[in-house]
């Protein structure tokens, strides 16, 4: 190990430097410049640029040294792998520092998750800074598997790796002013803590409310308007391109159209799938569809590294500079996002897009086993029509919020019958075996037949949707046998599934088989009926999260945020 004095006579050049990456173009985040230059690292810490000489020198021949980029808003559990297997995946694309909130994890197993997430983040070769989740549950309108009140979340408060407060989905109890929303808010803005927002649709007088909480960050927009009033409020806005929302283009276009730079955007994911990313890429993708919209390339860059890094106030992370971690990426073409290898604390973790080897951790076995259905049987599904005219959940495509429809059902001796337009939609309780259900309409899935989910944001209820009551049974009787997962099911057969055994939401098994098993069941659910532009398992598991516009559905039946009450069919 190098000590001070040892780094800065190596930077100095009195001494030959432990490592030098020579004959490099180093992308500054600070300049804006691509310089012609050495990278000096000991141990792992960049100790200089500009020509060295060095024990160990790796001539990269003019490849670009980009920082290590990061992740500024993501949920591991969203990739449907563990922190180990996903780790692995994207390190080979250039990411090297996730914050993560396990909010996921959470609302189904509480501290026990969130202390297996923290552990995980120790062992892996990646900096996880975790968000402690907010709200467990996300609303009073659903039943989750934990509650966390503010006395929990407070109990992870300064613990290694907690970088803050994950997104307060709850920005109706903020504005509101509920006692508990409030106290957590001020757990962590005691000493200036990072706290993340999710605020869609919130604007004016009740955004300032927002902000003023100490909320600073907000990954919802889609418009234009949204933007510009949340970075006049001082807010970081976070670029997402996940599987199913995805809203990069439309901000990138809102920051060239309002023309103020980038200095307030940073790039995140929130929910990706594994297959998405192998075939896309992570944070890489953001950056390579940035330059194509036509961002500067290093303002591309930046909102890759720099920029969530001050924002975050990670000190020695997001720039190829002296004193830095020397977390970096080497390019072979800047412009596409071309990776060559990549390096955590000066060691390299993956090359050529190759996933480095991660050793998985110990899965505590109480986060097994998590799927208790209550008595069930396809009648549960009937649902009466009392109204001339009903709400019906409209899916958008590439979009996680959904719009409201209110239609004449079609129906049969009282009783909703699903058509190739509208199919029931249902979330059950599956934490505590407590039998509550809710049904509804939903039009834009397509399905004929049943597709159901332990993945459902952010409770995560069981949920299934589908044109046949029978389908639908055996679709949640099978998630119950499997432990969780998704599942596919036609005339009664299942056609294919994937478990999740870990809290119905992760699987150990090697990514690639999940990507194509999942690749495999997206065929299937097409042929099914699900359009193209809908991504059957994540729009799908969204639909049950009672923070996002318009209408969703939990377990006690559909839901209209914008008017915060349930409604009757």
């Amino acid at each position: 190990m190098c000590d001070l004095t040892e780094k800065i006579a190596q930077a100095t050049g009195r001494k030959k430097a432990q490592t030098v990456f020579k004959n490099g173009t180093v992308i500054n985040v600070f300049s804006g410049e691509l310089i012609n230059a050495d990278v000096a690292v000991c141990d792992d810490t960049i100790i200089g640029i500009g020509s060295y000489d060095g024990e160990e020198e790796i001539d990269i021949n003019g490849k670009y040294i980009a920082p290590g980029f990061i992740d500024s808003h993501l949920h591991i559990e969203s990739s449907m792998t563990t922190p180990a297997n996903f780790v692995s995946r994207v390190l080979a694309h250039g990411t090297t520092t996730l914050i993560a909130d396990p909010h996921e994890i959470a609302n189904v197993s509480g501290r026990k998750g969130i202390e297996y997430m923290l552990s995980e983040s120790e062992r892996l070769p990646c900096n996880i800074m975790v968000m402690i989740p907010s709200c467990v549950p996300a609303t009073p309108f659903e039943d989750s598997g934990a509650v966390m009140d503010a006395d929990e979340v407070a109990f992870f408060k300064g613990k290694k790796n907690v970088a803050g407060l994950g997104e307060m989905m709850n920005f109706v109890g903020v504005n509101l002013g509920d006692k508990d929303v409030l106290k957590k808010l001020e757990v962590f803005s005691e000493n200036a803590d990072n706290i993340d927002g999710h605020a869609p649709g919130v604007s004016g007088k009740y955004l300032n409310a927002y902000r003023m909480a100490g909320i600073t960050t907000d990954h919802e927009c889609t418009t234009a308007e949204e933007v510009l009033e949340r970075i006049r409020a001082g807010m970081m806005v976070l670029a997402r391109e996940g599987s199913a929302a995805k809203n990069l283009d439309d901000i990138i276009n809102a920051v060239k159209e309002l023309g103020f730079g980038y200095d307030m955007i940073a790039f995140c994911t929130d929910d990706k799938h594994i297959e998405d990313i192998a075939t896309e890429g992570h944070i890489s993708y953001n950056i390579k569809r940035a330059i194509e919209l036509g961002v500067p390339t290093v303002d591309a860059y930046r909102m890759a590294t720099i920029n969530a890094a001050r924002h975050y106030r990670f000190k020695k992370l997001g720039a190829i500079a002296p004193g830095y971690q020397a977390d970096m990426v080497i390019l072979d073409d800047v412009q596409q996002v071309r990776i060559n290898s990549v390096w955590y604390k000066g060691k390299k973790v993956s090359e050529n897009c190759r996933p480095a080897a991660v050793e998985e951790g110990k899965v505590p076995e109480e986060l097994l086993n998590s799927v208790k259905i209550g008595e069930i049987t396809p009648d549960s599904f009937k649902l009466a029509v009392e109204n001339s005219v009903s709400p019906v959940i409209k899916v958008l495509a590439g979009q996680i919020v959904t719009d409201r429809a209110d239609v004449a059902l079609p129906t049969e001796d009282g009783y909703f019958k699903a058509n190739s337009e509208y199919q029931k939609i249902a979330v059950i309780e599956r934490h505590k075996a407590s039998g509550k259900i809710g049904v509804g309409v939903v039009s834009g899935m397509g399905i004929s037949g049943a597709i159901a989910s332990t993945v459902g944001h952010d409770s995560h209820n069981l949920l299934v949707i589908g044109d046949s009551d029978n389908d639908m049974f055996v679709a949640v009787k099978h998630l119950e046998k499997i432990g969780g997962g998704f599942v596919l099911v036609k005339d009664g057969k299942v056609l294919e599934d994937l478990p999740l055994p870990i809290c119905g939401l992760i699987t150990d098994e090697d990514p690639e088989k999940t990507e194509q098993k999942l690749k495999y069941m997206t065929g299937i659910a097409r042929k099914m009926g699900v359009p193209e532009g809908i991504e059957p398992f994540i729009t799908t598991s969204f639909l049950a999260l009672p923070v996002i516009p318009r209408l969703r559905i939990t377990n006690y039946g559909i839901f209209d945020v914008a008017e915060q009450q349930f409604l009757k069919i």
